[in-house]
């Protein structure tokens, strides 16, 4: 027995020192507490960066392509980024609807969960960031990225981010709020500065951001390209010090914009954590030098390191973080989600004779006519844009739901939107002889294509979307270049257009003569070029192709002659009951990396409708965009108007649910409508100076622009009709003290259909000392009603939201005196107001 006893203390001791063997680190003898999932987050960040030496920390200041730089000695993993923030775009996924149509929902139940969905499927794909929510201002109505944010107003684009947020970050998957700040425009957004005051970057540039740290915690930001105020932003104190981490008190992470570091010392001293895509300006050597000479010290650089490791923690990184699950993907549940947020975003514009929803006892013809009526316009273009799993046409989903009741006569009118239709097959060679299909490939490992080429095949045609990853595995993600080489025989004689979309750059070669040519970095963008051809000829071409960074797409396509059926369109709308014009822009004419050249609707498509509204009393015009287009042309020939936006993958199924009235609309625009270019506040100054943007619109932006200049829009801020109405009555504000009020009414549907209304609080400063606009956006809420059915509604105002931001004082004040509180359908719409007053 007492053998027995001394055998099993043996084997306990054994067990023991095992044990203390795994969990004392050689570095002083501590214990590994940065492995006890059940010790504090700041215990193990603070424990972990104690035994991490300087050049370890100094290494995980640049990134690695879209991953940070993984400590093998330690066991600190990588943090695995994905674009976005529309679906993941690290391999096929959901498109799901861009952010200004979630911001026509007006629902942040709905964003939240976008955002889960989209985290879903980031951990599916084995990453663990989402670069997204995109928060900026649309300032200018032909921004390239307006799609990707929530339209005009602070207010309404901080509730939909909160929501994305906290959708993304209950999954365990880091938001990235961007692009920090005032990134309003995409041209010269690489260096413009942007010069504005204080009160304006407070009351309309930065409320986004605060509320995505203070309110949902966000864990990453992310800085912008351009200048503010003189500084670049990656440098900038005022941001990333000041205003980030010292009044807000931000506790995460700060990433580069991918290029977006200018300098070292600046840099590395102020506020941004980590330079992406790599360590150009942080590099190891350099700072390591820098600390010796006492221009950077290391507690700085254990900030950004303990902000790094931070964020590892909280999403539990380190703690058995789940593996990918490609099943995931495109799920029903994410598909239902997907269709959910986009017939929500759906904004009803006009509906004159009840039109909609279709009435299959009255029609028995449809003409389907449109350049976007049988392509699925999931988002626009650039680093948001998401190689769809799936995506329904309005065209299929219009044949799926209508059936044999209805007869649909499909006419494009206008053959594409900037798309690019890949060369068949048929008619490239490998030699001039004619008698190989193909093209030669040579692939090089630099961007240059110097040396010899590590990989060389035989492609069908030039038709490539590598995303963020490779053509091979002997060439890297990044920094890669590719020629082809070969013979194009055209099939017919005649006017033929090639076409050439590329991310990064690209040149052509016809017959030894170059081209076209876009030999920059850049998103995907499209260049063309018209070329008189021979039929049954053989030209030889060259194509010419290199990547830096991020997404690495290449495409040579062209047009036909006599390709246009503009013609035919207008013939089928003869002949039809009704006409429904799918209309609008694209991934190629809305996109990252350029702004458009104005906001009419591009190819003619203006021609096209009130040509085909002149043959047909009866048509529908579906607008498909990222921001707002111009319709004065054609606004009063139409019958109805409807804007579906960038829907994501169930577009299709989204508009034919509205338009057959499966889904009642309610979606109200997050963006002023204009009616000229002419009226919108940053007319005057943009592109008015190189280099520099003056916001001489100050906070006067959207309809707060309109309001104070009293211009009329062609449709306002927050309007949106629906298939049944709506009628406000009773207001009441109750005064809770603590500077807390609940605004009450009643809204009853005094329609026949099940609906739901947004319901608008606007605050107006009555006898104010102060340049105030003439009304705020500070509140709404969204309540679904049966016919005739009354509803209480009931929004909270805090009295801090009544302040204006004080120059002087550089701080928020609330003046003393009246404010009246505008209950509305829109902010060209109030149906109730009353007033409180502030001691």
């Amino acid at each position: 027995m007492r053998h027995a006893k001394q055998i099993i203390f043996l084997i306990l001791l054994c067990s023991f020192c095992k044990w203390s063997v795994a969990n004392i680190e050689a570095k002083g003898g501590k214990e590994t507490m940065y492995k006890d999932k059940n010790a504090s987050i700041e215990d193990r960040v603070e424990d972990l960066l104690s035994r991490m030496t300087l050049k370890e920390k100094l290494t995980m200041l640049g990134g690695t392509g879209f991953t940070t730089q993984p400590i093998k000695r330690l066991g600190i993993p990588p943090l695995n980024m994905t674009d976005g923030p529309l679906g993941v775009r690290w391999d096929k996924s959901t498109a799901f609807p861009a952010g200004i149509a979630l911001a026509s929902s007006w629902d942040p139940e709905i964003a939240d969960k976008v955002g889960k969905a989209i985290a879903i499927e980031v951990k599916a794909e084995g990453r663990q960031v989402i670069l997204g929510p995109c928060v900026n201002i649309a300032r200018i109505p032909m921004g390239g990225r307006n799609f990707e944010s929530y339209g005009e107003d602070p207010f309404l684009a901080s509730q939909m981010a909160v929501g994305y947020i906290d959708g993304v970050q209950k999954e365990n998957v880091v938001a990235t709020v961007k692009h920090f700040a005032a990134n309003n425009q995409e041209y010269e957004r690489m260096f413009v500065n942007v010069i504005a005051s204080k009160r304006t970057l407070n009351e309309i540039y930065l409320p986004a951001f605060k509320a995505a740290v203070k309110d949902a915690n966000v864990l990453a930001v992310m800085s912008a390209y351009n200048k503010i105020n003189g500084h670049y932003c990656s440098e900038n104190d005022f941001l990333l010090i000041d205003k980030l981490k010292k009044e807000w008190g931000f506790q995460g992470l700060v990433m580069s914009d991918w290029g977006a570091v200018h300098s070292t010392l600046p840099t590395v001293n102020g506020g941004l954590d980590l330079e992406m895509p790599t360590g150009e300006f942080l590099k190891v050597d350099d700072l390591e030098q820098a600390i010796k000479d006492g221009k950077v010290a290391e507690s700085t650089v254990d900030d950004k390191i303990r902000r790094i490791l931070r964020v590892m923690f909280k999403i539990g990184l380190f703690d058995n973080y789940p593996k990918p699950d490609t099943t995931k993907i495109a799920d029903k549940e994410n598909r239902a989600t997907a269709l959910e947020a986009a017939e929500a975003g759906i904004v009803l514009l006009k509906n004159d004779d009840n039109i909609l929803p279709l009435d299959s006892k009255k029609i028995k013809t449809i003409a389907v006519i449109g350049p976007n009526s049988d392509v699925a316009r999931t988002g626009g273009g650039g680093s948001s844009r998401v190689e769809a799993a799936y995506s329904v046409t309005p065209l299929d989903a219009l044949k799926k739901k209508l059936g044999k009741d209805i007869k649909i006569n499909f006419v494009k009118g206008i053959a594409s939107l900037g798309d690019v239709t890949p060369i068949d097959p048929a008619y490239l060679y490998l030699d001039k002889d004619g008698k190989t299909h193909g093209l030669h490939a040579d692939f090089y490992n630099n961007m240059d294509l110097a040396g010899e080429p590590v990989l060389s095949k035989t492609i069908d045609n030039i038709n490539f979307n590598w995303s963020e990853g490779s053509p091979g595995p002997k060439l890297g993600e990044d920094s890669f270049s590719l020629r082809c080489t070969g013979y194009l025989k055209a099939p017919s004689t005649g006017k033929f257009t090639i076409d050439a979309v590329s991310d990064d750059g690209v040149r052509v070669f016809f017959e030894g003569e170059k081209v076209l040519e876009n030999w920059t970095d850049h998103a995907p963008e499209k260049v063309s070029v018209t070329k008189d051809l021979e039929a049954g000829k053989l030209y030889k071409v060259v194509v010419e192709y290199y990547e830096h960074t991020g997404g690495a797409e290449l495409r040579l396509g062209w047009g036909l002659p006599g390709s246009d059926v503009f013609a035919k369109a207008v013939e089928a709308a003869k002949k039809a009951d009704c006409v429904i014009l799918f209309t609008g822009t694209s991934e190629n004419i809305e996109s990252e990396g350029y702004d458009r050249f104005d906001i009419k609707l591009p190819a003619q498509q203006d021609k096209l409708i009130k040509e085909v509204a002149a043959a047909n009393k009866n048509t529908i015009v579906v607008v498909t965009s990222g921001s707002p287009v111009l319709m004065n042309e054609w606004n009063n020939d139409v019958k109805a108007i409807m804007e579906s936006w960038f829907a994501g993958s169930e577009i299709g199924n989204a508009i034919t649910a509205v338009l057959t009235g499966d889904y009642n609309p309610s979606g109200k625009l997050p963006i002023t409508f204009p009616q000229k270019w002419e009226d919108c506040s940053a007319y005057k100054t943009y592109k008015a100076v190189d280099s520099t943007t003056y916001y001489d619109d100050g906070i006067y932006v959207g309809y707060r622009h309109f309001d104070k200049y009293k211009i009329k829009p062609l449709y306002p801020f927050g309007y949106g009709l629906s298939y049944t109405q709506y009628e406000y009555k009773d207001l009441k504000i109750n005064d809770a003290g603590n500077g807390e009020f609940t605004v009450t009414f009643d809204i009853t549907n005094t329609g026949k259909r099940k609906g739901a209304e947004i319901a608008q609080l606007y605050i107006s400063a009555v006898d104010s000392k102060v340049d105030r606009p003439e009304k705020e956006l500070k509140g709404f809420t969204k309540i679904s009603l049966n016919p005739g059915e009354t509803k209480t509604a009931s929004i909270k105002l805090n009295k801090s939201q009544l302040a204006y931001y004080s120059e002087d004082l550089d701080k928020w004040v609330v003046e003393p005196g009246k404010y009246k509180i505008i209950i509305g359908a829109s902010s060209a719409d109030p149906k109730l107001s009353d007033s409180v007053v502030i001691e």
